[in-house]
């Protein structure tokens, strides 16, 4: 299924080519709110990859630092929490993260 048809460009190139770079960067705006959709309701790194086209680590290593930006954005924004009370949530997210992996590993 393609969602995009040279139709459905201008007929001018430089004009299609600006049209496509903006849906490219909707395209990825998108792509990263599922990848955070996936992951919150427990979908693995790896099955992520997949549907990406990519490795479990490339995938992991690009949207983990872009959420992580993402997040320092609002944290610099919104800064109520002292470092000791951001520390401590950070842990509390990573036991967090670490209990659901566990929980959904196939028991032997």
């Amino acid at each position: 299924m393609s969602l995009l048809s040279t139709d459905a460009l201008p007929t001018d190139p430089i004009d299609a080519i600006r049209q496509i770079t903006v849906s490219e960067l909707e395209i990825d705006r998108l792509r990263c709110e599922l990848v955070k959709q996936a992951r919150e309701s427990g979908r693995s790194w790896e099955q992520i990859a997949s549907a990406l086209g990519t490795s479990r680590q490339a995938a992991w290593e690009y949207y983990t630092s872009r959420f992580r930006r993402e997040f320092d954005k609002v944290a610099d924004t919104e800064n109520t929490l002292s470092e000791d009370e951001a520390t401590d949530l950070a842990v509390e997210e990573s036991s967090a993260v670490r209990r659901r992996r566990l929980s959904s590993r196939p028991k032997p």
